[in-house]
């Protein structure tokens, strides 16, 4: 399906800075697929059957529509029984089931469940299936904006919740009950309190080295550069969504100044503030009138 607009989509930073969190991988038979561990991952069959390899799981057999998770620093190798296509899904963002479902709940009612502690599998279900199928037109479109894929993973984490028993998710999630994500949704719950690495880690009890040993160990990769990425996000969607004044959203990030707030803005970015909000404003206004002028040519029909 033709995607509009595509050279907009192309431009932005949420969608030019995608690092395929959500990926859509085909295999021909009897090809093997290696994959690194730096985040725990989810795995749908959509299409053949699978094996995955994963610590002490061997030739664990997937098949059509079936869901696999390996949890963070388990490389794995997959290798296809049939032709197959996969849609891998990349779990960077803080697992909640929904407001009223936090994940700790499962982590006291259910920890101690270990059917498989290297590997969580579920059986198919209709409504992940059409999950699958539709991300996988998704992004066959061209539609691969991180913001977008983001909304879409807390989407399928609730589905599970919704779709499956209690215990079914537990089991599933089983391989992942460990302190590395208690450490993870401590991260994220205490994000917006803290401007600096040190402000954070002392939110969280943790020493500067010990702090910055396991945030290693969990993000692989260091405390500042992660807090770096979070901090441009924020900044680009406060540039496009609000009239705050540069000066504001200067002193509001912590920078010393307006200049170093637009250093700032380039790294990132490729462009200044100002430029960013002119080319965002010029997109919705043309946006504007391609719409106007498509509503008045469907009125004449």
């Amino acid at each position: 399906m033709k995607l509009y607009h595509a050279d907009e989509h192309l431009e932005c930073f949420q969608y030019s800075t995608v690092d395929s969190t959500l990926e859509i991988i085909p295999l021909a038979k009897n090809e093997d697929f290696h994959i690194e561990s730096e985040f725990t991952i989810i795995y749908i069959v959509i299409q053949g059957a699978i094996q995955i390899t994963c610590k002490r799981s061997l030739n664990q057999r997937i098949n059509k529509y079936e869901i696999a998770l390996t949890p963070l620093h388990s490389p794995s190798l997959i290798h296809a029984l049939e032709n197959s296509i996969i849609l891998k899904i990349k779990i960077k963002v803080n697992i909640s089931f929904c407001a009223h479902m936090p994940f700790e709940f499962f982590l006291e009612e259910y920890g101690n469940m270990r059917n498989n502690p290297d590997l969580g599998l579920l059986p198919p279900n209709q409504r992940v299936t059409d999950f699958a199928n539709t991300m996988k037109e998704y992004i066959e479109d061209g539609l691969r904006c991180s913001f977008f894929y983001e909304i879409k993973i807390r989407e399928l984490l609730y589905l599970l919740r919704a779709y499956y028993d209690k215990y079914e998710v537990s089991n599933f999630f089983s391989p992942i009950f460990c302190n590395d994500l208690n450490f993870s949704n401590k991260i994220y719950e205490n994000l917006d309190r803290a401007k600096t690495v040190k402000e954070l880690a002392h939110i969280i009890n943790y020493s500067p080295s010990g702090f910055d040993k396991r945030f290693k160990k969990v993000f692989n990769m260091s405390p500042y550069v992660w807090l770096q990425e979070q901090k441009a996000k924020k900044i680009y969607q406060e540039i496009n969504t609000t009239k705050k004044t540069f000066s504001e959203l200067s002193y509001e990030f912590g920078f010393s100044s307006p200049a170093h707030f637009c250093n700032f803005c380039k790294k990132y970015f490729g462009n200044t503030p100002g430029q960013l909000r002119k080319n965002n404003r010029e997109r919705a206004s043309s946006l504007f009138k391609e719409s106007k002028k498509l509503n008045v040519s469907n009125e004449k029909i």
